[in-house]
């Protein structure tokens, strides 16, 4: 068995969840009347996608077929099938985490949807319609996710679909955004997270958890991750969107948000180094 994720262009599928299945399996009985492995067919944001991923993951058939060295055996060389509206892509098994990360952070730089075939109710992930993102890289930072492989210089496109991934059962259940004079971390996942801020400053640092203004900052609770939890104030408990204002702020070198309150931890956090 392979394992199987798709891409698609979102204008052309219907987000309702039946619908879209009701789609993805019409799509799979691979009836356009071409062959599906020509990327000349397939719409401009898919085709940038597909010219992306096979720097990572070559494909092992058609016109862009990768030629493998006499006694090579290359586990990322991939089964492409491309249609109108979609890529279908079969990986190793081995090779599974690095493809999911690589097809889901491609899928955002080149705005089209993702579906991962191969999990239980499998995630569907359709870009927001609501605004273009920035898929700028931004030097000098890396995104770290549990259980998936870095992001150098991540886009802020990419950084929000990061948090959006977070989920408490079965993870990724934490995010870790890096430069050199500290970082941002989040935990927890599907609306309910907790984010932290550090900065370094010779030699020392200063360590806050960001929280909502006007809620209760007495009350401790738990935000659980994957396979943890996190102990925080109530007002602690942070929405995917708050998390996003907190990274976007971070990843473009600004100071912590405002609109937070910000409790310093630093002392204990040193006490406990």
């Amino acid at each position: 068995m392979s394992y199987d994720l798709m891409v698609f262009e979102p204008k052309d599928v219907p987000r309702e969840k039946n619908a879209f299945l009701d789609w993805y399996q019409s799509q799979t009985e691979w009836s356009e009347g071409h062959s599906y492995d020509d990327p000349s067919v397939t719409t401009a944001n898919l085709l940038e996608w597909y010219v992306a991923i096979r720097r990572y993951f070559p494909n092992m058939s058609g016109p862009d077929a990768y030629e493998c060295a006499d006694g090579e055996y290359n586990p990322r060389v991939t089964g492409y099938s491309i249609g109108r509206s979609v890529i279908y892509a079969n990986f190793r098994w081995s090779e599974a985490a690095s493809a999911y990360a690589a097809v889901r952070a491609l899928a955002v730089k080149h705005g089209v949807g993702f579906f991962n075939v191969s999990a239980n109710d499998g995630e569907i992930w359709f870009p927001p319609a609501e605004y273009i993102p920035d898929i700028m890289a931004i030097p000098d930072l890396m995104l770290s996710l549990e259980g998936q492989q870095a992001f150098k210089s991540p886009s802020v496109a990419l950084i929000e679909a990061a948090v959006d991934w977070l989920q408490p059962a079965g993870g990724p259940g934490f995010l870790l955004l890096e430069k050199d004079n500290g970082y941002v971390q989040a935990g927890g996942g599907k609306g309910a997270c907790t984010v932290e801020w550090r900065e370094y400053s010779n030699g020392n640092f200063r360590h806050w958890v960001a929280g909502l203004p006007d809620h209760d900052a007495e009350a401790n609770i738990l935000i659980l991750g994957n396979g943890v939890h996190f102990l925080v104030k109530a007002n602690e408990r942070l929405s995917n969107d708050n998390v996003k204002v907190v990274l976007r702020a971070f990843a473009r070198g600004m100071s912590k948000p405002q609109d937070f309150v910000w409790r310093d931890i630093s002392e204990q956090l040193n006490v406990e180094n």
